[in-house]
């Protein structure tokens, strides 16, 4: 998803874990050449709890249904992406999948992503290589 470069964004992101690994999306910024790693979820839309939106978010980008959530950090986010600043609010929650058969799973495409992104299993041994965002989930894998 773009980002608002002139308004504060309100993210729920999911933090879903599993013998040692957590799911995330890899990402590279253009301008500084570092990879990261996001975890999944996106924008609260008006009159929605963080919690439905994290349920929304799963459904639309994994196609996967969620436990109850449990809220771990809300952490404010303001940082330079390509050259361009953002600004969010960041409410992250553990979370974990409704189907067992999901943590098989090597790869999930992001379905609203029109085929462009996936997510995968990261180890915390790959935070060496580049930074997790939010950086307050790192404490919590």
């Amino acid at each position: 998803m773009p980002i608002d470069h002139k308004n504060i964004r309100v993210l729920a992101l999911a933090l879903i874990k599993d013998h040692g690994r957590f799911l995330a999306c890899a990402g590279f910024n253009k301008l500084n050449k570092k990879r990261h790693f996001r975890l999944l979820g996106g924008g609260v839309e008006f009159g929605e709890s963080g919690i439905q939106a994290l349920r929304r978010e799963i459904k639309e980008e994994l196609g996967l249904s969620i436990f109850a959530s449990k809220l771990i950090s809300i952490e404010e986010n303001r940082f330079v992406f390509n050259g361009l600043p953002g600004h969010e609010i960041v409410f992250l929650y553990q979370t974990s999948f409704r189907s067992k058969s999901a943590y098989s799973r090597d790869f999930f495409p992001i379905l609203d992503s029109g085929g462009d992104f996936q997510a995968e299993w990261f180890r915390r041994a790959d935070l060496k290589k580049c930074h997790l965002y939010p950086r307050s989930a790192e404490k919590y894998i």
